[in-house]
């Protein structure tokens, strides 16, 4: 297999319209038709449609009206308690947003147990799909893996999918009929493929394993983001203490240790594509047609040509050239690039924009209210990594709420 580890040679292979998805092809079951392993005038179509979607406008809706109230509800009991961990309370957060993008319907939070136990179920289905669908990163018995979840799609079907399904059905010919108006219709991306499905003609099953995919991968990949974030935060805080109310206050500053872990701790560590004709780089490697390419993104993305001698060090201030993104290509690059990014990552703050209006993402959102709320390491259980796994991420990360208990 041939290994891109640079900075420039991973760009450019991100944007080759040649080099074709390869990550998911022993989740293929889990994952045929969906967005991000589509190819060419088929990935073009899909994505153009949901991309009316995932606009700025309706990030900042999210920013400002729903993920806020989502934090404060998950966060409540921990806070009461006085310590939590990290993690549960990351995906609890994050699959209640990533659900509502999606458009599956569920019971609202609102901080009470049985809230909490539900979202937690749904994670763990998530957490199946995750598994299965990025079978190629696992440690264990893929077979089974992959099996389990075959199992985990279909009770999805079942418990959570059928009745979105009919219900935004429902809406649709209400909205014929002139019951409803069109503001009135849920912002989702069950709704948005039922409403264009005249123009995709998509069989029932790949709307299924789409709505399916958005879910685990919004919530599996950024709350383990939002975990490594804290991390550099706590860290940082701990050495320089007297910067804790400042972090706390200061959204744009946070926002840079966000993008400075990101590029540090990309959610898939390595990207693969198959090499559709003869791609010749400009460094003078040759991706001849056929092959499997690796695009080594913890490499890439460290690439001391672009990121300076210190590339493996956690620096929010590093200082890049204008054309490199602070997170690096964590998110992808070209028509690949994750439609989520700025729900989770935000923009990038440039001379002369308007901080009012300024996207900050959901993990800046949320560690500020962890910061809030005065949330420290636990001293007496320390955060253990994931060994089930090839990817970086933890698998616990306990805090304290010292101002609070």
């Amino acid at each position: 297999m041939i290994r891109l580890t640079t900075y420039a040679e991973a760009r450019e292979a991100y944007r080759s319209k040649e080099l074709r998805q390869a990550l998911y092809d022993e989740g293929d079951a889990l994952m045929h038709g969906v967005i991000v392993n589509l190819h060419g005038p088929e990935h073009l179509a899909r994505r153009r449609l949901e991309n009316r979607l995932f606009r700025r406008d309706t990030f900042a809706w999210y920013e400002s009206a729903v993920i806020p109230a989502i934090i404060a509800d998950v966060l409540a009991p921990s806070v009461a308690a006085g310590r939590g961990d990290l993690l549960p309370l990351a995906r609890r957060t994050m699959l209640t947003l990533a659900l509502g993008v999606a458009g599956v319907d569920r019971i609202e939070p609102d901080g009470t147990p049985a809230a909490a136990a539900e979202i937690d179920r749904l994670y763990a289905l998530m957490d199946r799909l995750a598994k299965a669908s990025t079978v190629a990163h696992a440690t264990g018995d893929k077979a089974a893996i992959v099996a389990d979840g075959d199992a985990a799609l279909d009770e999805f079907r079942v418990t959570y999918f059928d009745a979105a399904r009919a219900r935004r059905l429902d809406l649709l010919a209400r909205l014929e009929r002139g019951e409803i108006a069109d503001d009135e219709l849920p912002r989702d991306v069950l709704t948005t493929l039922l409403r264009n499905q005249d123009r995709l003609d998509l069989p029932e099953a790949t709307v299924l394993r789409e709505v399916a995919y958005f879910p685990w991968v919004g919530s599996h990949s950024t709350s383990n983001q939002l975990v490594h974030a804290m991390h550099h935060v706590l860290t940082w805080l701990d050495e320089h203490p007297g910067d804790r109310e400042r972090l706390t206050a200061d959204a744009v500053e946070r926002q840079r240790f966000v993008h400075e872990s990101l590029r540090l701790h990309p959610a898939s560590p390595v990207s693969l594509r198959h090499v559709e004709a003869d791609v010749a780089l400009r460094s003078g490697v040759v991706l001849p047609a056929g092959e499997v390419v690796a695009i080594d993104l913890v490499a890439a993305n460290r690439d001391p040509a672009v990121f300076g001698p210190d590339a493996d060090r956690f620096d929010p201030h590093r200082e890049l050239p204008a054309e490199v993104a602070p997170w690096g290509l964590s998110f992808g690059h070209g028509v690949h690039a994750c439609l989520g990014q700025e729900l989770a990552g935000g923009l990038e703050l440039a001379p002369g924009d308007d901080l009012e209006h300024h996207l900050l993402g959901a993990i800046t959102v949320m560690i500020g209210i962890l910061l809030e709320h005065g949330a420290r390491p636990d001293p007496d259980d320390p955060p253990e990594r994931d060994t089930a796994t090839t990817r970086d991420v933890f698998a616990r990360y306990p805090v304290t709420f010292p101002t609070f208990s």
